[in-house]
Formats: C-alpha cells, structure tokens, sequence
C-alpha cells in the first residue's frame, strides 16, 4: 500500500493534536514530540516542517470545514484511514462519532493511544484504535458509515485494488472522504511531480466501483475534496 520506509502515520503527520484539553504540558510535551521526531524514518524529515506544526496546520487544513461537510456524525461510524496522531479523529469523536483511527504503523497507533487518556471519557469512549496492514484498511464487513483519508491517497500503491477491498468495509449508503494535495506549488506538502490529480483520483475511483458524487476544489487552498459512495 505504500512506499516503504515511509509510513502512513509519516505521511498523514506526527503531530500534536490541536482539539486536546490543555493540561499544561509544557516542556514536556515538545520533548516527547521531539523523541517521536527522531525516532521515524528518513522520510519524516525531508518534508516541511510546517507539515507537523498543528497550529500551522489547522490554518491551510480547515478542519471545521472538513467536519462540516461530514455532517451530523452522531451514532455515525467513522474510519480515519491513516490517522497518524490523531489530527481528525480526536476532532471526530469530539463531535459524537464513534471513530476508527486506523495506520499501519504502531508507533501512530501508541501516540493516540497515549492522548486519549487525556480526553474526557465519554470522548474516550468513542476512539478506537486499529492496526492495518498496507493492502488492507482493516475493516469488518458494513463496519463504517464514512471513510475519511487525508494527505494519504497519493501513496497508496495498488489503489485499485486497495479501494475494491476497502468497499467491503462500507456500509450501503455510506461515504468516502478523500482529501489530497492539488496539482500546483504549494508551501506545504509533497513535490508537485508526486501529486496526483482530482480527474485522475476520480478515474480510480470509477474503476474500483465507486461513483462520485461530489469535487471540491475551492472550499481548501492547498488541497482538493472528492466524496464518493460505495
């Protein structure tokens, strides 16, 4: 499913998770963030800085916007594919969805595990972690009401196949959320050249079964929105 060594989790972004309580970490917590840094491979450090900054990122990612478009998410379930630290998906439980924060790599899934005894318990409640496998999303049949993937959909290696596979997992009428950098320069994100485009992430889509119903390439500067159905 990716490009190894770099990892979903990398991909997706170590961050700090920007909608957790503030408890005073202080120095403590830039020092764990910065033993994590050091820890992942070589591809951590050759993309942007900015990239892992959060409060950076929730000015060009939106969050508030993204979750909007998600709709009332209560008694929903949501997948949060590549979840990294836990960027959307702390949001997500926040907002009443009962969410599957899935990577492939366990130091992502420990972080999450580690913030979210920081929330209140009823959020807690909500979290669940999930290990995956590279050509496996790690669903049950009929599992989720939406998927969301952001910043992930780009190093996905046999996407095809994997979305064929992850339509296994959607309910009838659920959705899928792919968010994903546009073609052209921007000051955070991967190298243009590396960039797949809205049209052709469309055709991919087509191709594994699903059908469009929505592009967005407006509401978010860097990056494009693409809904689609099962």
């Amino acid at each position: 499913m990716l490009r190894y060594p770099i990892s979903l989790s990398i991909l997706v972004a170590i961050v700090l998770v920007a909608c957790k309580p503030d408890t005073g970490h202080g120095n403590g917590s830039a020092t764990s963030q910065d033993t994590l840094t050091h820890e992942v491979s070589k591809g951590f450090d050759e993309l942007s800085s900015d990239y892992y900054d959060t409060q950076s990122r929730v000015i060009w990612q939106k969050p508030d916007i993204v979750i909007d478009l998600l709709g009332n998410l209560r008694g929903k379930t949501v997948a949060d594919i590549g979840a990294g630290t836990g960027f959307f998906a702390f949001r997500l439980a926040s907002n009443g969805a009962k969410v599957i924060a899935i990577d492939i790599d366990p130091r992502a899934i420990e972080w999450i595990e580690a913030e979210q005894r920081r929330y209140p318990v009823d959020v807690q409640a909500l979290l669940e972690t999930r290990l995956a496998a590279t050509n496996n999303p790690n669903l049950k049949p009929d599992e989720v009401d939406v998927v969301l993937m952001v910043n992930t959909y780009i190093y996905l290696e046999d996407r095809i196949a994997y979305f064929r596979n992850l339509r296994q997992g959607l309910k009838k009428d659920a959705r899928l959320i792919i968010i994903d950098f546009k073609e052209i320069e921007t000051p955070i994100g991967p190298k243009v050249e590396d960039r797949i485009s809205l049209s052709q992430v469309q055709s991919e889509l087509t191709e594994a079964g699903y059908s469009i119903a929505a592009t967005d390439d407006q509401s978010l500067e860097y990056q494009y929105i693409i809904t689609a159905n099962p």
